[in-house]
């Protein structure tokens, strides 16, 4: 566990990212292309700041154009410019990129920008200084020193887009199952089961787990949620092909067949939409001793539709902070409210962005 000391932002924040890069005179280089690219674009375009050129790895460029420019490998840019400004366009939760991108920080000037996976609004200087309120009260909830720090950190970094508030400030994996009670785990209800890789960690992690209850809406995961479990002996398994919501009934499924599907409503990006079952955990009737809520911008409608549930059982809780901007600080307010019994902590696992925030959640 590593969370460097670290404080909110002053309010009001003055200055933030994208003003400084909006009064940037060096070449702005974008690193990577796709849909981050296209949404940072966008963003740029706000603040009318020029994109010099895109370029990606070295070892990874077969001369294709991205927005009509031919992209170049890190090693033209180098040639091209004698100094410059990177701006980060992908995600990544591998050792050996993040360490790279490490590198390449300490030798250049780089931005990582904070991007929101589900929703529209950005974490600027605008909407810290609108929530400054809100975002003081929830990181008055948590109590111990690592989530605090932790939480300031990740504040800090969605304002300035520098690496350092959040390259030293994560969680290991087993650390954050540590937090959990385990051993007293038997019944698990996986909102969000993607393919089945947080059913498999729950098998690693809960010794006497007994049964799972893994829900996902989209088609091409529910299928390989479906062929891992049909791998699986033990525990009892079921797996329902819905999207986790507030209420039960018809709505619309933003299908990607990866991590970024997502109810219409809580999209940021365009895909075909599908006709999908809306449930609540309620609606399951069930006693789980766990939930784990990574619903790609629906966790607080998921969290209203547990309100049952969670006052009658009081499972462990792990829910997922970081697809929309407001949820750092809006889904803490909200279980604090609704569900004063629980002890907070937040923890963050390795990535860039800061993506991977949890919101674990133990009765008191």
């Amino acid at each position: 566990m590593r969370y460097i000391e670290c404080i909110l932002p002053d309010y009001p924040v003055c200055e933030d990212m994208w003003d400084v890069l909006s009064r940037e005179t060096r070449p702005i280089v974008v690193y990577g292309m796709g849909n981050g690219a296209d949404k940072l674009i966008d963003r740029f375009n706000k603040y009318g700041i020029r994109i010099s050129d895109f370029f990606a790895s070295d070892g990874f460029v077969r001369g294709h154009t991205f927005h009509g420019m031919r992209v170049k490998s890190f090693s033209e840019i180098k040639e091209t410019y004698s100094d410059f400004v990177i701006v980060l366009s992908f995600a990544s939760n591998r050792a050996e990129v993040i360490d790279m991108l490490s590198d390449i920080d300490g030798k250049y000037e780089m931005y990582v920008p904070d991007m929101p996976v589900a929703g529209d609004e950005y974490f600027d200087r605008e909407f810290y200084n609108a929530h400054y309120g809100e975002i003081v009260s929830a990181y008055s909830l948590f109590t111990d020193k690592d989530s605090k720090n932790a939480y300031a950190n990740i504040i800090n970094y969605k304002l300035t887009g520098k690496m350092r508030y959040i390259m030293d400030a994560y969680s290991e994996k087993d650390e954050l199952y540590a937090e959990l009670n385990t051993s007293e785990i038997e019944k698990f209800i996986d909102a969000g089961a993607y393919n089945g890789d947080t059913v498999r960690e729950g098998i690693e992690y809960f010794p006497n787990l007994k049964e799972v209850i893994a829900i996902e809406p989209d088609p091409k995961n529910y299928k390989k949620l479906v062929k891992f479990i049909d791998s699986v002996e033990k525990p009892m398994i079921k797996a329902v092909n819905s999207a986790v919501w507030s209420s039960v009934g018809g709505g619309e499924f933003s299908a990607s067949g990866n991590r970024n599907s997502s109810v219409s409503s809580t999209a940021s990006y365009q895909h075909k939409d599908t006709e999908i079952s809306l449930i609540s955990i309620d609606s399951l009737a069930e006693s789980p001793d766990y939930i784990k809520y990574d619903v790609e911008g629906a966790e607080l409608e998921a969290l209203i539709g547990s309100r049952d549930t969670v006052n009658a059982h009081r499972p462990s809780i792990l829910v997922s902070l970081y697809h929309r901007s407001r949820d750092i600080f809006e889904i803490p307010i909200y279980v604090a409210r609704e569900h004063p019994f629980y002890r907070m902590k937040l923890r963050r696992l390795r990535c860039l962005p800061a993506w991977e925030i949890d919101l674990l959640l133990s009765s008191t």
